[in-house]
């Protein structure tokens, strides 16, 4: 046994279980049921500490192409040996808390009632004995995990996950019950405390492990029968952008269907999610593809949250008879706004690199802030007061958005008739023979395409208002779809401008800035249009949450928004737009943002905790994000598959010298 190893990594472990119960944490998830009344969460944040640290004294870090030993029994000591110590360091914890209770003035936490948790209701003597007993216990079942046919590790691991999964995910699981009428099923399952019922957790443990291997394979052959291509042809690639659209119509039809299953909690979470992705689009579009690392991001945020209360509200301190106007019609403004305010902040920082970027569009966030809260521009913002009632509807004392569907048909018959045009036009060239190399549009289809078109935009324009839509800014399912509309427009807009020429030359500037403006890129203007997108999606997110909200204040622009939006962006993967969809799930939609609410309640005071270990953990073991966009991953692997290319290389014939 290596006992260096086994006591570094039980000391680091005893430490890891006393931040944990120092810090607050145990306790604020003490009350919270898994199985109840077998397991609290708090105890699930204890107990998996000394089956890893156990599992990493054991675990063998060997080069690539080395032999590995093959487990043995010796392994499940030296885990339990690791388990003992982080226990031992805990039990110790414990012990000088109750011997001192002065250690109460530094951390609070460490209260009389957590002291008699550890302790199990007897002398800390008896509690340091157990915590021992228990850490060895656990330690040994990680160092022994390499010994068990991965069989048992596969059932093991899918008990572990669907039980947390579903006590964890309580809040959206009870909604959808109880929404569907299934509230006999949901009381079968859950306890009154909300956790897990002990037969209800063994009936899902045996379904879904069961599930697992009945699925086994499955989703693979599903996948391997839809024509994607394996090849980077104009063709594949035609036929992967069809898929994915055909996808993100399900999805976006999914989501729009979605909020009828969920309570108003969950609604106003995801609410909040929706913006978060949609602030977090236009981040990635100036951290992810143009490499511009902008700390100041929320200025454009409140430029465009302010410039739609300051023309929708009834009481804008910028004008003596304010204009009031509706959503829609103060969007373009919002738009024209927030690209003014990416050209003024982008001009001054676009020959600065790296980390003097980031400090400079930091202080023009700060700047920005403070304007807004000044009393020198206070008759035109408002200063400490903001600017109230914003959005509101004439006569009404709440507000939102109105949808007139009239114009909208009209919108998406214009569309229509542009890609009917532009299919036409195609279908006119390959005629003529000088697009062979491009598929043959259908004829029919284009026709039907430029006839509904123009159906849809004479229709819509005779009747704006033949059917007008109230989305009160109160109601969250209403908003959540609206915000919704704008993320798949945000996603659109990402999508087609990564592979568009721009997309490309933001991708080689943020490669290497030099080479790029040798190869002729335009450096400035890219920059620039970098920012000015980049603005423009932050400002969508600034006027859904002014009527969202109906009041902005200065405060709601504070620095930290920057810091978590640029968070989601890299947990969730720089450059990746699914990326930034699932790292604000995770990040906003479980734990919950600077203010917003999460679906783990607990977490509270802890969100930023968390965020830093976190964002530790993702920049040591998977620092292309959780989803990451295949260019950026093998850019950021490039020197690890450089050191394993030696392994592909043909043996050199015998007599051929070197």
């Amino acid at each position: 046994m290596d006992w260096g190893k086994i006591v570094r990594q039980g000391l680091i472990g005893g430490v890891a279980l006393s931040f944990i119960v120092a810090v607050g944490l145990f306790e604020a998830f003490a009350n919270r049921m898994v199985i109840d009344p077998i397991l609290t969460s708090g105890w699930v944040l204890v107990l998996w500490v000394p089956v890893v640290f156990g599992y990493r004294a054991t675990r063998q870090v060997v080069p690539d192409g080395a032999t590995v030993r093959a487990a043995r029994p010796a392994d499940i000591a030296a885990g339990a040996v690791t388990g003992a110590i982080a226990g031992a360091v805990l039990g110790l914890l414990v012990v000088i808390t109750s011997a001192k209770p002065d250690v109460r003035d530094t951390l609070l936490a460490l209260s009389p009632s957590l002291v008699q948790r550890l302790s199990f209701g007897h002398s800390v003597g008896y509690g340091f004995g157990v915590l021992t007993l228990g850490g060895a216990i656990l330690g040994a079942i990680g160092g022994g995990i390499d010994l068990v046919p991965q069989v048992v590790r596969r059932v093991v691991s899918t008990v572990v996950v669907t039980i947390l999964g579903f006590a964890f995910g309580e809040l959206v699981v009870g909604d959808i019950l109880r929404s569907l009428g299934l509230r006999s099923v949901d009381q079968f399952f859950y306890a009154q405390s909300r956790g897990l019922k002990p037969l209800g957790a063994v009936i899902l443990a045996v379904v879904f492990v069961a599930l697992r291997f009945l699925l086994k394979g499955k989703f693979k052959a599903i996948r391997e029968r839809i024509p994607l291509g394996t090849g980077e042809t104009e063709e594949n690639r035609a036929t992967r952008r069809n898929w994915f659209l055909v996808l993100g119509i399900i999805a976006l039809a999914a989501g729009a269907w979605a909020p009828n299953l969920f309570g108003l909690y969950l609604n106003e979470v995801l609410s909040n999610v929706g913006l978060f992705i949609l602030l977090g689009l236009g981040l990635n579009i100036v951290v992810g593809f143009a490499g511009l690392l902008d700390l100041g991001y929320v200025a454009f945020f409140a430029v465009g949250a302010y410039t739609m209360a300051i023309f929708t509200s009834p009481a804008s301190p910028a004008f003596d008879a304010p204009p009031q106007w509706a959503f829609f019609q103060a969007l373009p403004l919002v738009l024209i706004a927030a690209a003014l305010a990416g050209l003024f902040i982008g001009t001054p920082v676009i020959r600065m690199r790296g980390d003097y970027l980031a400090i400079v569009t930091l202080g023009f966030g700060e700047i920005i802030r403070i304007a807004f809260l000044s009393d020198w521009l206070k008759p035109l913002f408002g200063g400490a007061q903001g600017v109230l009632q914003a959005g509101f509807f004439p006569g009404e004392q709440r507000g939102g958005i109105i949808v007139q569907w009239g114009l909208v048909l009209a919108t998406i018959g214009i569309i229509t008739l542009i890609v009917g045009l532009l299919r036409l036009n195609a279908t006119r060239l390959i005629t003529a023979g000088k697009m062979s190399d491009i598929r043959a549009y259908s004829q029919p289809v284009t026709i039907g395409l430029l006839v509904a078109g123009a159906a849809l935009t004479i229709f819509g324009l005779v009747s704006p208002g033949f059917a007008v839509w109230k989305i009160y800014g109160i109601e969250p399912p209403s908003m959540f779809r609206i915000t919704l509309v704008f993320v798949a427009l945000a996603a659109f807009v990402s999508w087609r401008l990564r592979d568009s020429r721009v997309g490309r030359a933001w991708m080689a500037i943020r490669e290497d800035e030099q080479i790029a403006q040798q190869m002729g890129i335009n450096i400035v203007t890219t920059k620039l249009l970098a920012f000015v997108m980049g603005a423009m999606l932050a400002s969508l997110g600034g006027a859904l949450f002014a009527v969202k909200l109906g009041s902005i204040y200065p405060h709601s622009f504070e620095i930290m928004q920057s810091i978590i939006i640029l968070v989601v962006v890299i947990v969730g993967g720089m450059g990746s737009i699914k990326g930034v969809m699932i790292g604000a799930l995770v990040l906003i939609g479980v734990l919950g943002g600077p203010t917003q609410p999460g679906l783990l309640r607990e977490f509270g005071e802890y969100k930023l905790l968390v965020y830093g270990v976190l964002l530790i953990w993702m920049m040591l073991k998977r620092p292309e994000g959780l989803w990451p966009e295949a260019r950026r991953a093998k850019e950021l692997h490039q020197e690890e598959m450089l050191q394993d290319a030696w392994l592909n290389v043909e043996p050199a014939s015998e007599g051929v010298s070197g």
